[in-house]
């Protein structure tokens, strides 16, 4: 499948050289209904474009990594965890889910930090990412712009959100895209 164009994910693909695409085709209607929620146009051209993998220490999840079931399962685990962190913890300003108003997790920093569309009545184009700790010890910290905005800032070494701020200053750290088979 070629995936249709995006500014966004054809800057990520220059800056890790990539030209291909990947093998697998998402049915994205069947996946929005499973899911409970539609999936950011961005994110949906980096999944048909790249294929599963890391960035550094950076991992996006990848609905073709496990298969929908699994990958939705996958979700709904860090999300259950994270509320009951969160339970535990108390005055944590966000609920883990897929309902508006929660955070749905859409990637990973070293399982350290949790990259999450904030949902809202919005279009999905327009949800930022949160940026929560696991350990829910930092406060989360919100960025304005796309997941893939936000990839491309990270992989040109900015340091769009403080705390996960360490991905672009450990010296040695490739950042390019790291095919997992």
């Amino acid at each position: 499948m070629t995936p249709d164009a995006s500014p966004t994910v054809d800057r990520l693909a220059g800056l890790f050289d990539w030209d291909g695409a990947t093998e697998t085709e998402i049915d994205w209607t069947a996946l929005t209904e499973a899911a409970g929620h539609p999936f950011p146009e961005d994110y949906r051209r980096f999944v048909e474009r790249f294929p599963h993998g890391s960035i550094g220490f950076l991992e996006v999840l990848h609905p073709s990594d496990w298969g929908v079931p699994e990958f939705l399962r996958y979700a709904r685990n860090w999300h259950h965890v994270m509320n009951k962190r969160a339970e535990c913890t108390g005055g944590f300003p966000y609920h883990f889910g897929t309902s508006p108003g929660d955070l749905r997790v859409w990637g990973a920093v070293n399982f350290d930090y949790l990259l999450c569309w904030h949902l809202d009545d919005g279009p999905p184009e327009q949800w930022p990412t949160v940026v929560c700790d696991t350990a829910l010890i930092d406060p989360p910290e919100p960025y304005a712009g796309t997941a893939t905005a936000l990839l491309v800032e990270i992989a040109e070494l900015r340091n769009p959100v403080p705390v996960i701020g360490y991905v672009t200053e450990i010296d040695g750290v490739p950042f390019r895209l790291v095919r997992h088979e």
